[in-house]
């Protein structure tokens, strides 16, 4: 099983570096035309039947573009939202404040989820795709770091390597499944 992970598009909170997390907002043109781009790169795997994406608006809005392009069978899925960072929700992430809350794994973001509570509902919705294996190719749409967390669930990754791995809007990344194993 291959599974492809997109993150959306361009929003105003990522162009101004802030905190976006469960905030619900729609993409910028420019996150629309990023939209229309991935679109075309999904296309380049006709064998994808499946997407799977958050509930958040940026999220559906960029799979509408891919739809858009590339019919297929649509799910979404609360368990692929972005994290929810409560108190920090719309402050700039470079508060010191913030880079401190992001370290904490397992203490929740005041008003919020911890990292590891957003770990566990998309580690057990994985177990749960690749147990139950609709499609052969699977793309999900989701967020930054519901990338990562899918990314950690596929590849082996210090923290340190964690912490630094980044997927760009609309970036789309591959990871493959051989009967319940992965491999990166």
């Amino acid at each position: 099983m291959k599974i492809y992970v997109a993150r959306h598009g361009e929003t105003s909170y990522n162009a101004q570096d802030r905190v976006c997390g469960a905030t619900d907002i729609p993409l910028t043109p420019k996150g629309l035309e990023q939209a229309k781009e991935l679109a075309e790169e999904v296309a380049n795997h006709p064998d994808i039947s499946l997407m799977v994406v958050s509930p958040l608006l940026r999220a559906q809005q960029t799979a509408q573009a891919v739809l858009d392009r590339c019919p297929m069978e649509k799910r979404t899925d609360v368990r692929i939202r972005e994290q929810d960072y409560g108190y920090f929700e719309g402050r700039e992430r470079m508060e010191p404040e913030f880079r401190v809350a992001r370290k904490q794994f397992a203490k929740p973001c005041p008003q919020g989820e911890s990292l590891f509570q957003m770990a566990q509902r998309i580690y057990n919705f994985l177990d749960e795709l690749i147990q139950e294996a609709p499609a052969e190719e699977v793309l999900l749409v989701a967020h930054g770091s519901a990338a990562r967390v899918l990314r950690s669930y596929f590849v082996p990754m210090s923290n340190e390597e964690y912490a630094n791995f980044y997927q760009n809007n609309c970036a789309l990344e591959m990871y493959e499944t051989d009967k319940g194993h992965t491999f990166p």
